[in-house]
């Protein structure tokens, strides 16, 4: 398996509930803007199949405010999928259809947490390409992270405290930004979660600090990186891009203000998938 390489993703469309009802729209006394937030969504969707990604895309679920962000749902590599257990009540029910499909449609081997005390949003979950950091604190528990261990026995899974960072999923402030390069978000809090992962990393990577965790919000995908404007990561970190990111990866910036208000980014809007066999009745958009 190539890591980074995907040829389709499983998308939601945004929901009239994100509005007033996502797990970030609290601080946001207007709420989010959910027009200006399903242009953010249409330009996602879009660039992300001109990273030559195929789109299954889902209907949005009022009773789900935050199904638009469907990475918390499933941890997909290779052609294996955990279905998640996440770790908010009003999170639960996204996962049946997020199963009909990775099962149904894309046939992959579906695996599913054994134990019922197990907390587990995919978040948390950080693939570099050779191993898997699970951050373990408000939504994922310690059975959690255990079943991402067993689910993937070929990579080195390493269970790091995250229960004293401020972010709520690990994935909000770290990100793979290419092949060992890492972004990170700023903060004692999160220098404290770096450290532990870099004293149980089987492999050594390029950091690459940034000055917010906008900023940290990105995407690495088939040879491309997605990333904030400008204007949104800021002049410093969008600088680190230029001294870290290899020439031959092609970037691509996009505004995304408004699903970042929501409380999550570009990196939590796609489930991204590697199927190495089509069937007929994969429909996508």
């Amino acid at each position: 398996m190539s890591a980074f390489h995907y040829n389709f993703a499983i998308i939601c469309r945004v929901p009239n509930s994100l509005k007033n009802r996502s797990v970030g729209s609290d601080n946001y006394p207007n709420g989010v803007d959910v027009e200006k937030a399903r242009q953010e969504y249409e330009t996602i969707r879009e660039v992300l199949k001109n990273c030559d990604i195929n789109i299954i895309e889902l209907v949005e679920d009022e009773s789900y405010p935050d199904c638009c962000f469907v990475d918390d749902t499933a941890v997909v590599i290779g052609n294996t999928a955990l279905i998640a257990r996440p770790g908010h009540s009003s999170r639960q029910g996204e996962v049946g259809e997020i199963r009909k499909v990775l099962k149904g449609d894309l046939r992959m081997n579906v695996v599913e947490i054994g134990n019922a005390k197990a907390t587990l949003d995919g978040g948390d979950v950080l693939f570099t390409g050779k191993e898997i950091f699970v951050g373990v604190g408000k939504r994922t528990n310690e059975a959690g992270a255990q079943a991402v261990a067993e689910a993937f026995p070929e990579y080195a899974v390493s269970k790091v405290n995250f229960g004293n960072c401020e972010a709520l999923h690990l994935k909000d402030v770290f990100n793979m930004a290419g092949r060992n390069v890492m972004a990170v978000a700023p903060g004692p809090d999160v220098q404290a979660v770096l450290q532990q992962m870099q004293d149980v990393a089987n492999y050594p990577y390029h950091v690459m600090q940034m000055d917010s965790r906008l900023a940290t919000d990105m995407l690495y995908v088939n040879g491309h990186l997605i990333h904030h404007v400008r204007q949104e990561m800021g002049n410093k970190s969008y600088g680190m891009l230029d001294q870290f990111i290899d020439p031959d990866v092609k970037r691509i910036e996009v505004d995304m203000k408004q699903l970042t208000f929501a409380g999550r980014g570009i990196s939590s809007l796609p489930l991204l998938c590697l199927k190495l066999k089509f069937y007929k009745n994969i429909i996508y958009g």
